[in-house]
């Protein structure tokens, strides 16, 4: 399960969230939450956004396109070209013969992957 922070957005797996952690990166078992009030100041159930690609099997081919150009999911973005079917990347891009399963893009923006795909095993 997920939790995003109110405050600044940060997304954790609720089994990280109020761990201290030590000088090695490992975490303690002393917690920083000593009630559910207090954890429910802090965050709230992170629900993902639906990906703009609905068509599963382009999403697939998208995220090996991006694995393999070592494209990273959440500080990059790639450029929907409407008129070619492709996403574009530095100089690279992957292209589809019919728009089908990316109505949902708009020409010349620019999207992450994980806009486009959703979360990874999502």
């Amino acid at each position: 399960m997920k939790l995003r922070n109110k405050k600044t957005g940060e997304i954790k797996e609720l089994s990280n969230i109020g761990l201290v952690w030590n000088e090695f990166g490992m975490p303690c078992d002393i917690g920083k939450y000593k009630s559910l009030a207090e954890l429910n100041e802090d965050w709230e159930d992170y629900k993902p956004a639906e990906p703009l690609i609905k068509d599963e099997k382009i999403r697939k081919a998208v995220r090996v396109w991006a694995e393999a150009n070592d494209i990273r999911q959440y500080d990059t973005d790639v450029e929907f070209d409407f008129g070619e079917h492709r996403l574009k990347w530095i100089e690279t891009s992957i292209e589809f013969n019919e728009i089908t399963g990316l109505e949902n893009l708009e020409d010349g923006v620019r999207y992450t992957i994980t806009e486009l795909c959703g979360e990874e095993g999502k």
